[in-house]
């Protein structure tokens, strides 16, 4: 059973709630009441041993870019001083914290790390979270909520937890989910709203109340709170309410066109699935075309392209995104390569059956060849890139991106910064501005844990001039963020600085210049 999508896509509501399934975070402290709250089987240590070494000679055998941004050696140097974590009875929670780490030294945002079915269940059913929504905003946190009545703290800068600085709480968590390379912007964007509260409890406990330490940010002052820890039903409340009070916004179509005046247009692009527009009663292609024949007949100048929510989706479809944005032929990947032809742990995975076993290998073989150095790459041929549209569109492009710009967003960022002049806006893309591995990915089940990993093995590698540091996302030309204050408006700071731009265009009469 084949991935028909390439990407991950990453709609907003949708990952509120799947956060739990996400990776766990690493933590060697125990807390007695959660253990006997949460009441989790314990396991002996040798079956942990066995599923952990199980998931590093699995990583090593099937993970294209393993070594992409760290070496062979510093990985097994992280397996081992984690290996030495486990003891006999941990539970799966327990296990799951020394095992993420592990998969998040990928470094790359595709590979993932699941609870089993039965600790989420009971995660969902007796946990307790950290009270607050918050948000990452010019680089600090920010409460989104009032925990109760008598607290009046939204809006504050949220200082210490449990006599933590919030950016060493911060760093601690980021030590145990995977992004592309060395980038940031992406993490930020996970733990914004209660997903801090989630991963908190996964890395660093679930005690029954919180000391916090917050500054005001009107007038200064520094206060502290004592707050109680909240059911995880609580904590979605105080999400949706943020969603309801139009504080965040999440998109209802997978992509609109909007004419601001008769030079300047928003192009929205929130994914390039294709499931999510035929959900919608669209078709990509179709809206793409048609968008660009109604921009070339109104004659318009300044294009904004909005990808700040497109997490990817459909291979290719950035590519024909791209391919009304340049007259300039290109090649898009250096190369494609894959991992293997076959693979030793199918019984341990979702192509564990002869049927799917033989798809996906006949696939393998049809689509890549094993080269003189050993590599086995793409074939040529396999998902060309769109040809060149007639009529390109010449005039001036601007590009909001954020943490979450992730897969195919991330591939359509490059091929702009590389082949273009578009000034880009707000943050720093999510995904690796040289490639990622992602393609068809194997879910890997550890047999005594029940754990599951998600293990791409393709290696999509653009073929692009080192603009961007190594291991970094396109960055942006204007870093743009909005205030604290701005953001509880829901003021969309980083598109008013836009069309600012696209206006101080029109009236010079050309493009505004790079910084």
């Amino acid at each position: 059973m084949l991935y028909l999508n390439k990407y991950k896509v990453y709609p907003l509501k949708k990952i509120l709630l799947l956060l739990l399934l996400s990776t766990i975070t690493a933590c060697n402290k125990k807390t007695t009441k959660t253990t006997e709250r949460l009441q989790l089987e314990k396991l002996p240590k040798e079956k942990l041993l066995q599923d952990f070494d199980l998931l590093a000679k699995c990583l090593k055998e099937a993970h294209t870019g393993l070594y992409w941004y760290s070496t062979e050696k510093q990985f097994d140097s992280i397996a081992v001083s984690q290996r030495k974590l486990i003891k006999d009875s941990l539970n799966n929670l327990e296990f799951y914290r020394i095992a993420a780490p592990l998969v998040a030294y990928s470094k790359e945002d595709h590979c993932d790390i699941h609870l089993d079915t039965i600790t989420f269940k009971i995660l969902k059913q007796k946990g307790r979270f950290f009270p607050l929504d918050v948000v990452y905003l010019n680089k600090s946190i920010y409460i989104l909520n009032n925990p109760t009545p008598g607290i009046t703290i939204k809006g504050h800068e949220l200082l210490e937890v449990n006599g933590v600085v919030i950016q060493k709480v911060y760093e601690k968590i980021f030590n145990t989910f995977a992004a592309d390379g060395f980038i940031e912007s992406s993490k930020y964007r996970y733990l914004d709203l209660h997903s801090f509260a989630i991963e908190y409890a996964k890395a660093i406990g679930q005690p029954e109340s919180y000391s916090i330490k917050v500054k005001n940010t009107k007038t200064n002052k520094i206060q502290q709170y004592n707050l109680a820890a909240v059911p995880l039903k609580k904590l979605s409340i105080t999400t949706d309410t943020l969603y309801k009070d139009g504080v965040v916004k999440d998109y209802d179509k997978p992509a609109t066109l909007e004419f601001i005046n008769s030079n300047t247009a928003v192009l929205s692009i929130n994914t390039f699935s294709n499931s999510d527009y035929e959900d919608s009663g669209l078709n990509f292609k179709d809206f793409t075309r048609q968008s660009f024949t109604q921009i070339r007949n109104k004659n318009i100048g300044n294009l904004i392209i909005d990808i700040r929510e497109n997490g990817g989706g459909t291979e290719g479809n950035e590519d024909y995104l791209f391919s009304f944005l340049t007259d300039k032929p290109y090649t898009k990947y250096k190369y494609v390569e894959a991992s293997a032809f076959s693979y030793s742990f199918y019984k341990y995975s979702d192509y564990s059956s002869p049927e799917d076993i033989k798809e996906l290998e006949t696939d393998l073989q049809k689509e890549h060849y094993l080269a003189e150095d050993g590599r086995i790459l793409r074939k040529q041929g396999i998902q060309q890139p769109e040809p060149l549209q007639k009529q390109p569109y010449k005039g001036n492009i601007y590009i909001l991106t954020s943490g979450w710009t992730y897969s195919g967003g991330a591939e359509f960022s490059s091929l702009m910064k590389e082949h273009t002049d578009a000034v880009f806006i707000g943050e720093e893309v999510g995904g690796g501005y040289i490639g990622n591995t992602s393609g068809y990915s194997i879910i890997l089940t550890l047999p005594n844990t029940g754990i599951s990993v998600d293990i791409p093995i393709l290696k999509f590698v653009l073929d692009v001039s080192p603009k961007v540091p190594f291991g970094r996302g396109v960055l942006p030309d204007y870093e743009i963020s909005p205030t604290i204050d701005d953001f509880l408006k829901g003021k969309d700071t980083q598109m008013e600085f836009a069309l600012n731009l696209a206006n101080k265009a029109s009236k010079q009469g050309q493009p505004v210049q790079h910084r």
